[in-house]
């Protein structure tokens, strides 16, 4: 005799949380192959379909979750090692085989501090291959590459790098600043699966960490994958490691100047869920930045804040070239003067307004990820190079919106050893909740 199987409330949520995902992955594979779509229109499919659109599928069957995620762990590291290797050892030009900032410069940088030079004050032009002497901008036009006379990144960017160059010189070899980043992708993704949560809210933090942006940029040698890694560690670290978490939020904030973004929505929370004793915690981020920056900036102050600040606010010359995807790259005629004045000021309404109210509204650490995402775009869309690469940012710090989804509170307890946290008015708003999981039915 058949015995009834009644329909729950969560079967049926998670049913149509299936459907959701079924259409995720054919939009996402629809644009990965559209014919006349650029190549971040192709990575941004690929996400889409591999880190929304597949964990979603899953949802419900936590037996078919868990078979897959030690292989996603291992399909991040395993391309996560082979798209650098292939691409460093190529067969096109220098400049398509290193990126120049995030290779050549971050490097040299690195070596010229051991030997106590201001890396600041130096010209890259020796370090730099002949491709790599110009730029192009998007009206075509090429001129002179600007880091030949910028180090543009924070000093703890190439000060990771040091200890990895010093061996590498001692023994006669070359340091590729991409393994430290693939070594930082890899230990995220374990450490992403480990994680407490439903299995299919693991494996979706893992894939939308490691997306196609992330595998395509880290081939290429720019800083976003480390410093996308560090900041998303810094989320994991949060509750029991406070300490370390503000270490990797410096490291991420040194490496891309963009993640200051994220301060205030991680501010907002923490305060809220914990008072200023939580946000005491965090005391290693400003004080590996003070510690990291100031004596350069005593060393050269003039030097380093064109290098670090004016540089990256596009105020000194030579000029990066306006590229990317940017309103004043992709519609010139349109967004200049007075309407490209009022698209900045509205993109900084939503990074520095609307993210740190939605942040004390959510009052959840797993939205930090997603509203840092939100708070990025309101920087970059009005910007004159918002590059491809910086995509690698926006849709990895997105990574943690799969906690939120799965219902997660890292704040819900004090670190170990730490007093108990701030009571609040309000709790942590699962919005979006990810249906309980359902048994895989018997066969």
């Amino acid at each position: 005799m058949e015995t009834a199987v009644e329909t729950t409330a969560p079967a049926a949520r998670a049913e149509q949380v299936r459907i959701a995902g079924l259409v995720a992955v054919i939009v996402g594979l629809g644009l990965a192959a559209w014919p006349a779509g650029e190549l971040w229109v192709v990575l941004a499919g690929l996400s889409l379909a591999v880190g929304v659109g597949a964990p979603l599928l899953v949802v419900g069957h936590e037996r078919v979750a868990r078979a897959l995620l030690p292989a996603a762990v291992v399909l991040v590291v395993a391309i996560g090692a082979w798209a650098p290797h292939a691409r460093a050892t190529g067969g096109g030009t220098a400049r398509d085989r290193n990126h120049d900032g995030g290779v050549y410069v971050t490097r040299e940088a690195a070596r010229l501090a051991l030997h106590g030079e201001d890396p600041y004050t130096a010209r890259y032009a020796a370090v730099l291959p002949e491709s790599w002497a110009r730029v192009q901008g998007a009206d075509g036009r090429r001129v002179a590459n600007p880091v030949i006379d910028h180090e543009p990144y924070l000093p703890l960017s190439f000060l990771v790098q040091a200890p990895f160059v010093l061996v590498a010189d001692a023994v006669g070899a070359t340091w590729d600043p991409r393994i430290l980043a693939w070594a930082a992708l890899a230990a995220l993704a374990v450490a992403l699966a480990r994680r407490p949560g439903s299995a299919a809210a693991r494996l979706g933090a893992v894939l939308v960490a490691g997306n196609a942006f992330t595998f395509t940029y880290l081939a290429w040698g720019t800083n976003d994958s480390l410093a996308a890694c560090a900041f998303l560690a810094s989320l994991l670290l949060a509750r029991r490691r406070p300490g370390w978490a503000g270490a990797a939020l410096a490291v991420a904030i040194s490496c891309k100047f963009l993640f200051l973004v994220a301060v205030p929505p991680l501010l907002v929370v923490v305060l809220a869920r914990q008072g200023w004793a939580g946000v005491k915690r965090w005391w290693t981020a400003p004080a590996l930045l003070a510690a990291t920056c100031l004596p350069f900036l005593a060393w050269s102050p003039r030097a380093f804040v064109d290098d670090v600040l004016w540089f990256n606010l596009g105020k000194t010359k030579p000029l990066m070239p306006t590229s990317g995807l940017g309103l004043p790259a992709v519609a010139p005629g349109a967004f200049h003067g007075l309407l490209l004045g009022l698209a900045t000021l509205a993109g900084l309404a939503i990074a520095f307004g609307l993210v740190p109210w939605l942040a004390h509204r959510l009052r959840s650490l797993a939205w930090v990820g997603p509203l840092t995402a939100l708070g990025l775009l309101g920087l970059l869309v009005p910007a004159r190079t918002f590059q491809w690469n910086y995509l690698v940012l926006v849709v990895a710090a997105a990574a943690s919106g799969w906690w939120a989804l799965d219902g997660a509170d890292d704040l819900a307890a004090a670190p170990d050893g730490a007093p108990g946290g701030v009571p609040t008015a309000r709790a942590a708003v699962p919005a979006g909740r990810l249906p309980e999981p359902v048994a895989d039915p018997a066969t």
